[in-house]
């Protein structure tokens, strides 16, 4: 076998066969994404977004339009584009800021959080069933923490 696709040392290979997983699982992750965004009518990066501020809203950041162009890797210009696009199907609302009352947040309205749960709702309770240990749990949690840091 090739070394580029299997190498030959064990605990290498083993570690790469854990990558080639967690690409597996993300590339599963994005068909779904790409199936709820053309059963929405959605743009991918649309769908991307509302991931991202739903993310943001979890983390308790509010979620500025330049902070949500900085998660996209976009302009300034091409990310007003997206909001616009979520605000007028109803998707997004913007919001004052709650630190800065001159600045908007933006939030994911009432009805697209609804929206994804009725299509993402079964996936995420299968993922949610998945027997782990609490200890198990740490270890996984620690290896996507690391793996995220590792993409950048």
């Amino acid at each position: 076998m090739r070394e580029g696709v299997m190498p030959a040392d064990p605990e290498r290979a083993a570690a790469l066969e854990l990558v080639h997983r967690l690409r597996e699982v993300a590339l599963r992750l994005e068909l779904a994404m790409g199936e709820f965004a053309r059963t929405t009518g959605l743009h991918g990066t649309d769908v991307r977004a509302l991931i991202r501020l739903l993310d943001a809203e979890r983390a308790g950041v509010d979620a500025t339009p330049g902070w949500l162009a900085g998660q996209l890797g976009m302009t300034s210009q091409a990310t007003t584009a997206v909001i616009h696009r979520l605000e007028a199907a109803g998707h997004v609302e913007r919001l004052r800021s709650r630190s800065d009352g001159r600045s908007a947040r933006l939030q994911v309205s009432d009805s697209a959080v609804d929206l994804g749960w009725q299509f993402f709702g079964p996936l995420l309770e299968r993922l949610i069933a998945v027997e782990l240990q609490p200890s198990e749990r740490v270890v996984v949690g620690k290896y996507l923490d690391a793996v995220t840091d590792a993409i950048g």
